[in-house]
């Protein structure tokens, strides 16, 4: 079959006049109502939050603060008509053993939900939701998420105030900082059924993040309406398309509690905020001087005229097309539905098949006999990604060596990140000269054919997975394809754009450091990945490069010497940048520890080597840790055990029983439990056996150290006895530990670039 260069430019210009009219129909905005936000006040909303920030403090879930914020929350709601309900649950999760949980973990939350509702005159309900609880017993939790809590509070005062048709439903949820376990309690147990669509507030500031991603994702229809509104708003917004990638088919989903209703079919969606979190973030630095009165009023007055003007088709649980795309210009988003994906990638699959028919039918015999000289090509490229790759860290590592640090790029990840590509490049430059003196063929077209062939393939095991997942992939074998007919650089590094634009996602989200923290755990896997996706670049690099061979000649011989330049500077700058600033301080715990019956020490500690002028005002030595002496004071727990073993069959089976006297009630309280070989507990105090997901077996998990061990943990309320049955071929140490707040430390930290984290822990340790 042949076809001239001409009709293939005609098919282009027919499959963009194809996809013209899927971007128009998805992108046409149904354009809503501005209502007045009926007297919607920040000042009355920022009351609320210096309530639960300052009056109670911190609340994690399952703490007496929770508790008494749950008790305000009430009466507000009660204050302004609503009818309140509480609902509380006690949910076991199972944290498994994961690239920063090196131990199985079980643990037992408590908490509850609070569940308000404000019937209308028709039973359709919007459901708006919040959670309450901060991440730990040292966050005051101001912007994350009372915040969100005094908005919704607010809300609930100003819609008591106008008549309404449907019925509104205000859920406060406990245990998110715990894996959304409020929301996901309630949405198991509730009738959904009369339920139009649910909005969560979690972190109140702009830029605005509007965020659609779960394992389900947000309706389109519900994001055109939700934009629109945003854009009359005026409000900066920005849509967490790449995210949508990330989240689907992962463990919990979504990043709050939005995400639980898109589990169970109903449309939802959250507002947050946009970017990398602050340092305050999960820190005791969350107070209220990083809460904004404007931001406030915004989004309080946005989030009224959402509620109020934004309507969907359907009630209760339903279907949608969930494999959407959305693309974001400014204000303006625009949606391929899932068929606009198939076809896109249809199309460009046959497109690409066409191409490489008529290369391999235009190939003398003599290209037919080219396969090893395509193994040379791939094989030299390789190598090449693999040394860019390898070597693009380099001043990372030299500098992490230097200055004896794990997290160089803590408070500035994006200079690092503009570094690395820095210096990869300059690395390319450099020994892209070479790769003309070596014997591999000049076929510029055989690049070309190599690097299509790479990506057909991976596009085509990821379309078969899951067909928005591979949209990246082919939209960089479609930019491959019209490198066919116009060889450039430009087509060279838009190809890439969308692999780009989901690790720039992935940079400005809450999993930038657990996926850093990856990268350099795991570095030669990483580092086979990431080579793996630069052998294309690579192909189509020298595919325009050996077209234009003596304009690449000229560019290289004057670029190199100034490339080594550059990338030395590069190299050495980055010592320069600092790893921690007032917005991203350097963590710092000090616990008050217990072991036993012995006296008690202040253990000041970080991930990182200690300031200096910290270790010089407390007298000690340089390192990550500290020891301060603390005589003649007991413990604030006291341990007994006893237990009573049986014998039979080569098994033992304890029966061991702890008796735990406070003097204050710990926050969590843990049994550590480790063995040469397999054990299996049992366990109705500490925790229910019926609770435990099915199939499940508290049994311990073998680790790399060749012994047994499991993790169990609870949050309040304790119990003062804890009976165990445990089943073993060998000795078993069972290690209590406690861990309580510590509103009144021995030893405060004052520095400018130090985030302290304030415990008290006790642990003591039996053998059986």
């Amino acid at each position: 079959m042949k076809f001239s260069k001409t009709s293939v430019v005609v098919f282009m210009v027919i499959l963009m006049l194809l996809t013209i009219p899927w971007f128009l129909y998805s992108s046409a905005n149904i354009t809503p109502i501005l209502n007045d936000s009926a007297g919607f006040s920040a000042a009355r909303a920022y009351e609320d939050v210096k309530y639960l920030v300052q009056k109670i403090g911190p609340r994690p879930a399952g703490s007496k603060e929770e508790l008494k914020a749950s008790q305000y929350i009430s009466n507000v709601l009660n204050q302004n008509g609503w009818k309140v309900r509480q609902q509380p649950f006690s949910k076991i999760v199972v944290r498994d053993v994961s690239v920063l949980q090196k131990q199985q973990q079980v643990e037992l939350i408590n908490s509850q939900n609070i569940i308000a509702e404000l019937p209308g005159t028709r039973p359709d309900t919007i459901v708006v939701g919040a959670h309450y609880d901060s991440a730990n017993f040292n966050v005051p939790g101001a912007v994350d998420n009372a915040s969100g809590v005094g908005i919704l509070l607010e809300l609930a005062r100003v819609l008591s105030k106008t008549p309404h048709e449907e019925t509104y439903q205000f859920i406060f949820f406990g245990a998110e900082e715990n894996g959304l376990l409020g929301s996901q309690f309630y949405t198991s147990q509730a009738d959904l059924s009369a339920v139009r669509w649910m909005l969560n507030v979690d972190m109140v500031g702009t830029p605005l993040e509007i965020d659609v991603a779960g394992k389900k994702s947000t309706p389109p229809e519900l994001i055109k309406q939700v934009v629109a509104l945003a854009g009359k708003s005026h409000i900066p917004f920005h849509i967490s398309r790449d995210s949508i990638l990330m989240t689907r088919e992962s463990s919990q989903g979504g990043t709050s509690d939005f995400s639980s209703f898109l589990d169970q079919g109903i449309p939802a969606l959250g507002l947050g905020i946009y970017g990398r979190p602050e340092g305050y973030f999960h820190h005791s630095e969350d107070r209220l001087d990083h809460i904004s009165m404007e931001d406030m009023q915004k989004i309080g007055n946005y989030s009224y005229a959402l509620v109020t003007t934004v309507m969907m088709n359907k009630l209760g649980p339903n279907v949608w097309d969930e494999l959407y795309l959305p693309f974001q210009m400014g204000k303006h988003v625009f949606i391929l539905p899932s068929y606009g994906v198939r076809s896109f990638t249809l199309i460009t699959f046959l497109l690409t098949g066409l191409l490489l028919l008529k290369y391999l039918r235009k190939g003398t015999e003599k290209q037919r006999l080219s396969w090893k000289k395509a193994m040379g090509i791939l094989g030299v490229t390789l190598l090449l990604s693999l040394i860019v790759i390898g070597l693009s860290g380099i001043g990372e590592n030299l500098w992490q060596l230097i200055k004896h640090v794990q997290l160089l790029y803590w408070a500035y990840p994006e200079l690092f990140v503009v570094a690395r590509i820095g210096i990869a490049l300059g690395i390319v430059i450099v020994l892209a000269g070479w790769l003309y003196k070596l014997p591999i063929a000049r076929n510029p077209q055989l690049y070309w054919f190599i690097g299509v062939v790479l990506l057909l393939g991976v596009s085509l095991v990821l379309a078969l997975i899951r067909i928005d997942l591979a949209f990246p992939f082919v939209f960089w074998l479609l930019c491959m394809d019209l490198q066919f007919f116009l060889p450039s650089i430009i087509l060279v590094l838009i190809g890439p754009y969308f692999i780009y634009r989901l690790h720039f996602e992935l940079l400005n989200s809450q999993q930038w450091v657990s996926f850093y923290e990856a990268m350099h755990n795991y570095f030669l896997i990483f580092l086979g990945i990431y080579s793996l996706l630069l052998v294309p670049f690579f192909l189509a690099a020298l595919h325009v490069g050996i077209t234009k061979t003596q304009l690449s000649k000229k560019i290289l011989d004057h670029s190199r010497k100034p490339a080594l330049v550059v990338t030395g500077i590069l190299i050495l700058s980055l010592g320069l940048v600092p790893i921690y600033s007032r917005d991203y301080p350097q963590t710092v715990t000090v616990r008050e520890e217990w072991a036993g019956g012995s006296d008690g020490v202040v253990h000041i500690f970080s991930d990182e080597r200690l300031p200096r002028q910290l270790v010089r005002d407390i007298g000690g030595q340089e390192g990550k840790s500290q020891y301060l002496a603390i005589h003649n004071e007991k413990p604030p727990i006291s341990v007994e055990a006893s237990v009573a073993e049986k014998n039979k069959n080569s098994q033992r089976t304890l029966e061991v029983l702890f008796k735990l006297n406070y003097t204050i009630e710990p926050y969590l309280t843990s049994l550590k439990l480790e063995s040469a070989a397999p054990f299996e507990i049992k366990t109705n105090d500490f925790l229910p056996m019926s609770k435990l997901p099915r199939k499940l077996q508290l049994k311990g998990e073998q680790q790399p150290s060749g012994k047994y061990s499991l993790i169990l943990q609870r949050t309040p309320p304790q119990r003062n006895s804890i009976h165990l049955s445990v089943e073993t071929q060998s000795v078993i140490t069972c290690t209590v530990e406690a861990t309580f707040p510590n509103p009144a430390p021995r030893i405060q930290l004052d520095y400018a670039l130090i985030s302290a984290d304030y415990q008290i822990w006790f642990q003591k340790s039996y053998d059986f």
